[in-house]
């Protein structure tokens, strides 16, 4: 009974004290009181993963200086990279990022010629091993469709051939074996690898048809040959180096007198196939076919010329090919693009120094709205002849033998964030450009209040700025207040993993000295022994003088609180795990006392932090094992997501409006880690701040 009347009389003076939202206090501290999650455990909805991929050619060459992007396999595209990375003078692909707990897989896409893009990698206790290239094509955690893994092909299949393709004439394609091919398109009887420096060779076409830049208008002008031109009696093979493209394409050759070429496809009457599928093997393409696959065409007499056709997602599996699929050809004047400007779909480059000739194609119709990137490296393969001087040279651009870089820092200018600044050459992003970070806190700390997380809402972005040796240059955070559910009056810091003495500056918060925040010449918070900045020291600065319960309930009118972004500059480059540590460590400064500040669990005060809270109320914090900011029935003060987070409205504990939080947490993480997202049957949408 006087424990009973004690934890009443401690209820009462603790609600009087705080912020005037309901309070409870650690009377639950009962061993017959389950804990809400095992101990040990940090509620991190994101994992840092470890990233150790390789580029090689086909002949096991390190392939350097590439961009690779990573994504996350539900959101690939331009401005959504979770992280990029320089391949090192060895080929190797390696960094620190973090990402959603629940994202299993990553897609790395290096985005140069010769090497399959958009390929999909799985994690492994944290971790990701792979090889992209080399004489197998793959190796190590990299995920293949079972179409690509395993052959449907029954040996009842026999060699079947087809006779003909719609459109192309009363012959049509000849001596199509399926027999000759594997399930997924792949010569069964390939020629030696040639023996060239496939890593130089992949650069040099690289810098002339970088991926998504349109094809330079010399390798297209009106003079320069679209076909090969035979001078004399001569051998003909074809070497595949390179697909761009997700569709499955397929491949042919057609002759016709040199000095007469066709002028409409009924007039082809000899088309070979050559590839049934020009998809590189762990693409999206599924494919099998490796950079360095090499057939013979035959021996073609002087006065012959050589056209391609590329059949637009033709390939189907098992030998199939769609004969009647969307047709593009070198011989320009066939193509259905009615802009004569349009017709062109393929460039030839004479590589002198390796006397072959290649050619590039576009695979996409030209006219605008249709899609094209004008890139004509969406299927890329080399001819040569023996002898070798078969094949006319004449008119046909040489293969550049360098990329363009401005400020000689050994990225080109293609890829190059920052092409007139050598120190600096790409940007990283965290979460990535077009996705916010957002952390939740509880004000009440060292007490449990009403479990909302809403009396501090803030959404976050860091840029990181990385030289050519993938180095941090510098940083700026972007931080915007989206809640304020509390009485009290809050401010928002981040303590970085930086020394003072590494920081040469700061700039952008918006810091008046309302929670006694001094700040030193750098613009650092002073006396702190790791670099420590305020974007805000009040949310009401940012808000609006008088303000509060900002944003949580629903009715009320809706504050838009202007973008608060620091930039932080540094005295040199840093090593990039520095960007792996993110989202660094958050934490907020409680009514305006700048000693009680809520972090994130397990995450140490700063320097300025006041030991008088720990082991208070209902925090059960232990020092000497680096257990912080957590309650003796292990339930968070604050949370931190990679993305948005949809937070509950006023007086509304978190538990009931997710269904499966207090299962995560029971589990320790393990079992829906994907709590948060906007499910079916994951939400309660009538309690969620809309």
């Amino acid at each position: 009974m006087i424990k009973n009347l004690l934890s009443i009389f401690l209820t009462i003076t603790l609600f009087l004290s705080a912020c005037r939202k309901e309070v409870t206090t650690n009377t639950e501290n009962s061993l017959l009181v389950k804990k809400y999650a095992p101990d040990g455990f940090a509620y991190k909805t994101t994992r840092q993963v470890e990233l150790n991929v390789r580029l090689l050619s086909r002949t096991d060459e390190p392939v350097s200086g590439v961009l690779v992007s990573i994504f996350d396999p539900t959101a690939v595209g331009k401005g959504k990279e979770l992280t990029k990375v320089l391949s090192d003078k060895n080929g190797y692909v390696r960094t620190k990022l973090h990402i959603a707990s629940s994202v299993k897989n990553l897609v790395i896409d290096p985005s140069h010629i010769g090497l399959a893009s958009n390929v999909t990698a799985f994690i492994k206790d944290n971790a990701l091993t792979a090889v992209i290239g080399g004489k197998t094509g793959y190796s190590g955690n990299i995920v293949l469709s079972k179409s690509k893994a395993v052959s449907n092909r029954t040996s009842s299949i026999g060699g079947y051939t087809f006779n003909r393709i719609s459109g192309l004439g009363p012959s049509g394609f000849t001596s199509y074996n399926s027999a000759d091919f594997d399930a997924l398109g792949r010569p069964v009887n390939l020629l030696p690898v040639d023996n060239i420096s496939f890593a130089t060779l992949m650069n040099q076409i690289d810098a002339s048809l970088p991926n998504g830049f349109p094809v330079k208008n010399k390798y297209i002008a009106t003079e320069v040959p679209p076909d090969l031109k035979i001078e004399r009696l001569a051998d003909i093979w074809i070497t595949f180096v390179h697909e761009g493209a997700d569709y499955r394409n397929t491949l042919a050759y057609y002759t016709y007198p040199t000095g007469n070429p066709p002028t409409n496809e009924n007039q082809i009457t000899n088309a070979n196939v050559i590839f049934p599928n020009c998809s590189l093997i762990g693409g999206n393409g599924e494919g099998n076919m490796i950079t360095g696959d090499k057939v013979k065409l035959g021996r073609f007499p002087a006065g012959t010329s050589i056209g391609f056709v590329l059949l637009q997602n033709a390939y189907q599996g098992n030998g199939s090919i769609n004969f009647d699929a969307t047709k593009f050809f070198s011989t320009e004047g066939i193509n259905p693009e009615n802009d004569p400007a349009k017709k062109r779909h393929n460039v030839v480059l004479h590589n002198v120094s390796q006397r072959t000739f290649l050619i590039g194609f576009e695979d996409i119709n030209r006219l605008p709205g249709q899609g094209s990137d004008n890139d004509f490296n969406d299927l890329v393969f080399y001819a040569q002849s023996n002898p070798v001087e078969a094949i006319s040279p004449v008119n046909v651009p040489v293969l550049d033998e360098s990329y363009l870089d401005g400020d000689g820092d050994g990225v080109q200018d293609a890829i190059d964030d920052y092409p007139n600044d050598p120190t600096r050459a790409y940007t990283r992003w965290y979460p990535s450009q077009s996705v916010w970070g957002t952390t939740a806190f509880e004000d009440n700390w060292p007490f449990e209040g009403d479990y909302d997380l809403n009396d501090l809402v803030v959404s976050y972005r860091y840029k990181f700025a990385m030289n050519s040796s993938n180095q941090l240059v510098d940083l700026s955070g972007e931080f915007k207040a989206l809640a304020a559910g509390a009485d009290f009056e809050n401010g928002f810091g981040v303590q970085l993993p930086f020394t003072p003495s590494q920081i040469q500056s700061v700039t952008g918060m918006s810091v008046f000295g309302n929670a006694g925040v001094v700040l030193d010449g750098k613009g650092l918070e002073r006396n702190q022994s790791k670099a420590v900045i305020i974007p805000f020291d009040h949310y009401r600065n940012l808000f609006g003088v008088g303000t509060t319960q900002i944003n949580t309930t629903i009715g009320a009118p809706k504050l838009i609180s202007p973008l608060v972004t620091v930039t932080v500059l540094l005295n040199g480059p840093l090593s990039d795990e520095y960007t792996g540590m993110v989202p660094f460590n958050p934490f907020m400064i409680s009514n305006l006392d700048r000693g009680r500040e809520v972090h994130l669990v397990n995450q140490a005060p700063t320097d300025l932090a006041a030991a008088k809270w720990f082991n208070t109320g209902a925090d059960d914090s232990n020092v000497a094992t680096g257990r912080y900011y957590i309650s003796s029935l292990n339930r968070p003060f604050a949370l931190d997501f990679f993305g948005p987070f949809d937070y509950p409205i006023e007086k509304t504990p978190i538990t009931n409006v997710y269904n499966h939080f207090a299962d995560w947490a029971l589990s320790g993480g393990t079992v829906y880690p994907d709590w948060y997202f906007d499910y079916t049957g994951y939400i309660n949408s009538s309690f969620i701040y809309r």
